[in-house]
C-alpha cells in the first residue's frame, strides 16, 4: 500500500472555498500533534466569511492547521479511520448572519508512529537556535515510511515529523472520488 502527505491545495488561487477563522484563541494550537486522546473538549467557533468563499468543503482549512472534517467526510470515510481518530466538535458559522453552516470534527489523529525510514528518504538537519540552545531541525523532502511499522492505519503522524498527516491510498481514493476536499497528495 502506498501512504501520502496530505495538504491543503494553496495553487487553485479561486478564493472560492472557505477558510475558517477560530473565533477564539486556544492556550496548545499544537495539541493534535502529539497522538493524545483530549480529555476536556469544549466545542470551539469557527467563523466563515462567504462573501471570500462560498464552496463548503470536506476540509475545512483553518488558520491553527487542525484537521477539521465535515460529517460527510466522516461518512465517507467510514470504517477506514474510526478507529486511529478521536473526533471532536466544531461550530462553523457564516459570519455574516451568525448560522451554522455544517456539522465539523476536529479530527485528532492517534497514530503516532516510529516509522519514518531515513534510509529511503530525502532529508537534510539544519541548526537551529531555539531559546539559546542549538538543536538539529530535521527537514524531509521526499519521505520513505517503514510500512511494516504502519500496518493497517489509514490516517497517521510520524514522530518525526508531527505537524503532517499522512494517509493510505485508500483514504486518497475515496477523497478523489468526491470533489470538495481541496487536498492534494504527496507520495
Amino acid at each position: 500500500m502506498e501512504y501520502y502527505l496530505i495538504m491543503l491545495d494553496g495553487e487553485k488561487g479561486d478564493n472560492k472555498y472557505i477558510f475558517a477563522e477560530p473565533c477564539a484563541d486556544v492556550e496548545d494550537q499544537y495539541m493534535f500533534q502529539n497522538g493524545k486522546i483530549i480529555k476536556e473538549w469544549e466545542p470551539m467557533q469557527f467563523e466563515c466569511d462567504l462573501r471570500k468563499g462560498s464552496v463548503v468543503i470536506e476540509y475545512l482549512g483553518n488558520s491553527f492547521g487542525w484537521d477539521i472534517f465535515s460529517e460527510k467526510a466522516l461518512e465517507l470515510l467510514g470504517d477506514l479511520i474510526n478507529n486511529d481518530v478521536q473526533l471532536l466538535p466544531v461550530k462553523v458559522i457564516n459570519k455574516a448572519t451568525g448560522q451554522e453552516i455544517g456539522k465539523y470534527f476536529v479530527v485528532n489523529v492517534l497514530p503516532f508512529l516510529d516509522a519514518l525510514d531515513l534510509e529511503n528518504s530525502v532529508y537534510n538537519y539544519y541548526d537551529i537556535d531555539i531559546d539559546g540552545r542549538k538543536e538539529k531541525w530535521l527537514s524531509v523532502i521526499k519521505y520513505g515510511i517503514k510500512k511494516a511499522k504502519v500496518a493497517e492505519h489509514h490516517i497517521f503522524r510520524l514522530k518525526e515529523s508531527s505537524s503532517d498527516v499522512f494517509v493510505s491510498e485508500k483514504f486518497k481514493k475515496i477523497v478523489e472520488k468526491t470533489k470538495c476536499w481541496e487536498l492534494t497528495f504527496r507520495e
